[in-house]
């Protein structure tokens, strides 16, 4: 009986009491008995904090804490459960995935041709994959590019003969055409054999040198051009992606790819916009825009001035400068990411997507202008050459406060490892991902050389070099949840075992990559990211301790209650 009473006791008293206690809709408040992580290294723990209004006035002992508000104050006993910071995500593509979820998308899922053919077939019949007559899916796990001659077995035959299908990879970068939409789109033989060697690289062919559908990057635009134009409704899908995040207990996030400077496409700037003017923005955005580091960048920054003047009057949104791609990905067959050594199977060594000395003048100039540069870099090159880009920085304009960053950093050079904390360059990294499964093992590591792979997300060794790291999703590549990003950094493990276990990440340390590091990476360190007086009211509270119960019971922590700004935004169901 009485461990049945526990049981009850650390499952059902914290949605009902927690969460229904009147004393969450007064403006002061003071939670008390609770195990509070604050992410402060100073104190990182405390049994109270003291909110009013908007903003954290206290945090300590009851005693403490009791002596900063009034003694008609909201006393609500939190019963010894787990409360953190606002999670905070330094790579999400919130409205992104907020479309996504509007959208036929098997959300990276590993499945079998046979089960993506019943749920085409499915999404076909209730329209909810179509776009005019283009059968289109999202989230496509790049496993399932191993496979692209079953792909045309089933959909390039029998009722999609003459049925357009587009599969795009969950990664961003990579998609699938069948027959009938390559003809539309004329990607051919004759197309391939017409394309510069730069470009080639980008569209897989078969023995024969005839195109096999297979596609990435900037192959994209040839498919693009015959698609139907339409785009979906950006204030439903930001006020989806607030629900999805806010439920996982973020409450911050950067956004990566806001906007577009060469195509002044700003959609998802929009939506951010619109929640904002209807009080609707329960997060911290902070964005950056996509620019190109080989174009001449003070153009570009009088754009980007422009976008601030438009959007940083908002509350919670914050232009905070650019977003620059140095390669692509480095699975099979894509083979983008860019390599200091050859891809085995190809002789290619990837796509740099920028000239060094173009991204250096371009970092540059950002840097002078107290603008922040986020690069996407996966391949060691691609982060050598951008390392080398923000040493120029660095050395021309001395060392400031801006936390330019470098996302992604799937395979790295050792001597590179201690240059981040040289260069005071943050590393924003998607460690659900560090997991030996086929992704990172079957589809990487016969093709790469073996010096290169062994430092593969090398997250521990940037840890104990000094960088500071930052958590990130690449939501909607793959889930938001941090929980289950963190148990890959620190276990590692997938379905083919466990991916270097020298990498292992200790759980305090991803406990801070999600929320001060993150903040760090927002530009926004002195408002949010610890539970520290001053700050805004941004936390959650845990069905469990996450200090102290095993990584696969912290997998599945749930959160019972996201508060933003002093109100809860999110009730567990």
């Amino acid at each position: 009986m009485r461990i049945l009473f526990t049981f009850l006791l650390s499952t059902i008293l914290p949605v009902k009491i927690f969460c229904q206690h009147g004393g969450f809709d007064s403006s002061q408040k003071i939670l008390f008995n609770a195990k509070i992580f604050t992410a402060d290294f100073l104190h990182p723990y405390a049994e109270a904090v003291a909110i009013k209004g908007n903003k954290i006035v206290a945090v300590g002992n009851l005693d403490k804490v009791k002596k900063s508000l009034p003694a008609t104050v909201a006393l609500i006993d939190m019963h010894g459960a787990c409360i953190l910071p606002g999670f905070i995500d330094s790579h999400n593509h919130a409205v992104e995935g907020g479309e996504g979820l509007m959208r036929a998308n098997v959300d990276d899922s590993v499945l079998t041709i046979p089960n993506l053919a019943a749920y085409a077939d499915e999404v076909k019949q209730n329209g909810f994959g179509m776009i005019g007559n283009f059968l289109v899916i999202d989230g496509i796990n790049i496993e399932t590019w191993r496979n692209i001659d079953e792909l045309h077995k089933v959909f390039s035959n029998g009722s999609y003969t003459n049925q357009p299908v587009l599969l795009r990879g969950s990664d961003g970068h990579t998609g699938w055409a069948n027959a009938s939409l390559m003809k539309m789109a004329g990607i051919n033989r004759a197309f391939i054999q017409s394309l510069p060697a730069s470009t080639k690289k980008y569209f897989n062919v078969d023995a024969n040198e005839e195109p096999n559908g297979f596609f990435a990057d900037s192959g994209f635009a040839k498919v693009k051009a015959v698609l139907p134009k339409t785009h979906a409704d950006d204030n439903i899908a930001a006020a989806k992606a607030l629900t999805y995040n806010n439920a996982l207990g973020i409450t911050a996030w950067l956004d990566p790819a806001a906007g577009n400077i060469k195509d002044s496409i700003y959609y998802y700037l929009n939506g951010y916009k619109y929640l904002a003017q209807h009080n609707k923005l329960t997060a911290h955005v902070s964005a950056v825009v996509v620019a190109d580091a080989d174009v001449l960048p003070q153009p570009q920054i009088n754009k980007l001035k422009k976008l601030q003047a438009t959007y940083n009057s908002y509350h919670n949104i914050e232009i905070i400068g650019f977003k620059i791609f140095a390669d692509g990905v480095i699975e099979y067959p894509t083979q983008t990411a860019a390599l200091s050594k050859p891809y085995i199977n190809s002789g290619s060594y990837g796509a740099l997507m920028y000239k060094p000395a173009n991204f250096a003048r371009f970092a540059i100039a950002a840097d002078k202008q107290n603008l922040l540069v986020h690069v996407h870099a996966i391949g060691d090159r691609a982060v050598t050459e951008t390392l080398n880009g923000f040493d120029a920085v660095r050395k021309t304009n001395g060392y400031s406060n801006l936390p330019h960053t470098i996302t992604h950093v799937q395979v790295m050079k050792f001597e590179d490892i201690t240059r981040f904390s040289k260069l005071r360059v943050l590393a924003s990294l998607q460690l659900l991902w560090a997991l030996g499964d086929p992704t990172t093992i079957d589809i990487v590591k016969p093709y790469v050389d073996a010096e290169l792979y062994k430092y593969q997300y090398p997250a521990r060794s940037l840890l104990q070099a000094g960088t500071i790291i930052c958590g990130a999703s690449d939501w909607n590549v793959s889930t938001a949840n941090p929980f289950e990003a963190i148990y890959e950094a620190e276990t590692r493990r997938g379905r083919l075992g466990v991916l270097d276990s020298t990498q292992c990440m200790p759980r305090i340390a991803m406990l801070y990559a999600y929320t001060i590091n993150a903040a760090k990476a927002l530009m926004r360190e002195k408002m949010i990211g610890s539970i520290v007086p001053g700050k805004y009211a941004d936390m959650i509270l845990l069905d469990r301790d996450v200090l102290t119960v095993s990584p696969e019971s912290m997998k599945n922590t749930q959160v019972l209650w996201t508060m933003f700004e002093g109100k809860l935004v999110y009730l567990h169901p």
